[in-house]
């Protein structure tokens, strides 16, 4: 069953600017949503923006990412995962290459670029992809979750721990992008998978509506105005009325019912509730652990089974979600955290007799040592909390 979604987009030149560099998508029925925002020399921002949407749209309704997707959804196994974001995300640098390609083609398109938020719904699921400052928010139960970080040199010195004082000061940092399509060979494209429930609600914005409009106060919009049409208009007049000096683009999808999906619906949100009790995990904000979730694996062990230590190709650490299992003589549950080191490449493999084994059916998630390090190298915001955390944990004890 595919997903039930209404989607609708506001977008408006703002009060200063003379021209609308922001471009959008709404394919509600193929499940494809786009936000991107131009930028560059005269006219060249509105080129890269459409550029943007226009190609990845090829894209993503192409034969790779639709079969991709049809593959997840029949198996949701760490292969099928992987290769649907990565087919997603192959569609977002297609569109980076087009843009660089016809800036180095005409002089007077050099240095355009543009933001790109879009999303991708296969079922139960949808995957993101971002790369810049527009942002995708998710409204569950009443509350807004930013789920996108901002790739702007100011966010790259806070997650640094830089103190940075409100004002003049921040303002000048949070303008720098520091990635966008269009930025060369440097440009990333982030992906992660979002599980959808019936009801939820997904912002994908510009910049001209994120600057004006707080996390709560999308919340309170999206759940106040039913019609995704009504609230899409309502953000826009929200950031004419308190300035507007950007384009301002608001597309709001709404989740009536979600498809077919390789994981219910409930199983996933005792996972997840699971997951935020690990101590790997625990840390993070909900945004940023369903960032790092996109590397993890759900696998089922049998009673008296081992849980190895490497696997898939790589070492591996295990989360338990549900079950237990014992290891060095003592029984350990859900939210536990087992092999560690694993993830940092510390000291040799485990002995046998030092491996964990399943007390009864247990579900895990499997965590490679080689998608951590990756993850960890794509995304700061991720890393720097989860490597304390793993510090913590292998620590000897005092």
């Amino acid at each position: 069953m595919r997903a039930s979604i209404v989607a609708a987009v506001s977008t408006h030149v703002g009060n200063v600017r003379d021209h609308n560099e922001d471009a959008h998508l709404v394919a509600a029925d193929d499940g494809i949503f786009i936000v991107c925002d131009g930028m560059g020399g005269h006219a060249a921002g509105e080129v890269a923006s459409a550029i943007g949407v226009r190609v990845t749209r090829e894209h993503w309704l192409g034969p790779a990412v639709q079969r991709a997707a049809a593959a997840w959804l029949a198996s949701g196994t760490l292969d099928n995962r992987r290769a649907f974001l990565s087919a997603v995300k192959g569609g977002v640098m297609a569109a980076h290459r087009t843009i660089c390609e016809q800036a180095a083609a005409d002089t007077g398109k050099q240095g355009m670029g543009t933001t790109f938020t879009g999303c991708v719904v296969a079922g139960g699921d949808a995957v993101i992809a971002h790369a810049g400052d527009s942002r995708a928010y998710l409204v569950r139960g009443g509350i807004a979750m930013q789920l996108t970080e901002d790739h702007t040199l100011l966010a790259r010195l806070l997650a640094s721990g830089m103190p940075i004082a409100e004002g003049a000061s921040s303002a000048r940092w949070k303008g720098v992008i520091t990635n966008a399509l269009g930025f060369g060979d440097d440009t990333k494209v982030v992906t992660f998978l979002v599980p959808l429930s019936d009801g939820d609600r997904l912002l994908l914005c510009s910049d001209g509506i994120s600057e004006y409009v707080g996390e709560a106060e999308v919340g309170q919009v999206l759940v106040a105005m039913p019609s995704p049409a009504r609230a899409a208009q309502r953000l826009v007049e929200l950031a004419l009325e308190r300035g507007g000096e950007d384009n301002a683009t608001a597309l709001v999808i709404k989740v009536v019912e979600v498809g077919e999906t390789p994981i219910p619906a409930a199983q996933r949100q005792l996972d997840a509730d699971t997951l935020a009790r690990c101590p790997l995990f625990e840390p993070l904000s909900p945004q940023q652990r369903l960032r790092a979730a996109r590397i993890a694996v759900n696998r089922d062990i049998s009673a008296g089974e081992v849980l190895p230590e490497a696997a898939l190709g790589s070492r591996v650490a295990w989360v338990l979600l549900a079950g237990e299992a014992v290891v060095g003589g003592v029984t350990v549950g859900p939210g536990t955290l087992l092999y560690p080191e694993a993830l940092l490449g510390q000291g040799s493999p485990r002995r046998a007799d030092a491996l964990a084994v399943a007390v009864d059916d247990v579900r895990v998630l499997a965590i490679r040592g080689d998608d951590f390090a990756e993850l960890a190298g794509e995304d700061a915001d991720l890393a720097e909390p989860m490597y304390a955390a793993l510090a913590r944990l292998v620590a000897p004890p005092a």
